[in-house]
């Protein structure tokens, strides 16, 4: 419900900001490299929490648009995508103290454990309203935006075989995950030569997909395959600092 309240209040910022069309030279296209610093559960290493995403800081590539029919509101979009290496030794350590704790039968196995962890890994298409401030060889930029975000969780694959017929596995598909999400946060440009300008942004996104989890016990041979499919809400949150070259257009 909150999500769906703030995609609407920027869809209707956004149709107020484009009432008129003058043209501006605040227009930019751009593309930033840098950095995407996780918040939250989405950076705790706290295995009893199923949101705990273990998430380390990882990298960051923006493309970003703003148009500016008014002298200093506008329309601004963004397609950005970060990644996101878990700590995956301390990841692996819980996961398994876990597994031999609920199924004590395995320890003898555990150096025989296969364990496969992958990258968290996100794609935003967001778009909103913008604000920009035009401060001599400056513009000072702040948006509010929302819309699509696809996430890729870390494949997980932990595999546990005995010669005697007892198992143990847990998976976590690698796929496309689509929910809402929102991109808020401003940035810096500084005016080069020939409309291009040196361009520095902080942002925060948050966005909050339903990961499934699924495990395949044989405890004893003698019982039946215990089957169970967990879902769990992770908010994914990063912010995101990056610095990159934009080029100021009019139209």
């Amino acid at each position: 419900m909150y999500m769906k309240r703030v995609v609407i209040v920027l869809f209707i910022s956004l149709l107020i900001t484009s009432g008129h069309l003058f043209a501006q030279d605040e227009n930019f296209l751009g593309i930033c490299l840098g950095a995407a610093l996780p918040q939250g559960k989405y950076a705790e290493k706290n295995y009893d929490d199923p949101s705990s995403g273990y998430a380390n800081t990882g990298f960051l590539f923006t493309f970003d648009a703003s148009i500016f029919p008014d002298d200093y509101l506008g329309i601004g979009a963004t397609v950005s995508y970060g990644s996101n290496n878990p700590d995956k030794k301390q990841f692996k350590q819980d996961l398994i103290g876990d597994v031999l704790e609920r199924y004590p039968g395995f320890a003898d196995f555990e150096d025989e454990i296969y364990f496969d962890y992958g990258t968290w890994r996100y794609l935003n298409f967001h778009a909103g309203p913008a604000i920009t401030i035009p401060a001599g060889m400056f513009n000072f930029d702040i948006r509010g935006m929302a819309g699509l975000s696809l996430v890729w969780t870390p494949e997980l694959n932990v595999n546990v075989e005995l010669e005697d017929g007892r198992s143990f596995s847990r998976r976590v598909d690698n796929k496309a995950i689509p929910t809402l999400g929102f991109t808020v946060g401003g940035g810096i440009r500084y005016a080069l030569r020939n409309g291009y300008v040196l361009r520095f942004i902080t942002e925060y996104t948050n966005s909050k997909p339903t990961i499934e989890v699924r495990e395949d016990v044989i405890d004893d041979v003698l019982e039946e395959k215990q089957l169970t499919t967990n879902k769990v809400e992770m908010p994914l949150k990063n912010i995101h600092i990056g610095i990159g070259i934009a080029y100021n257009f009019e139209i």
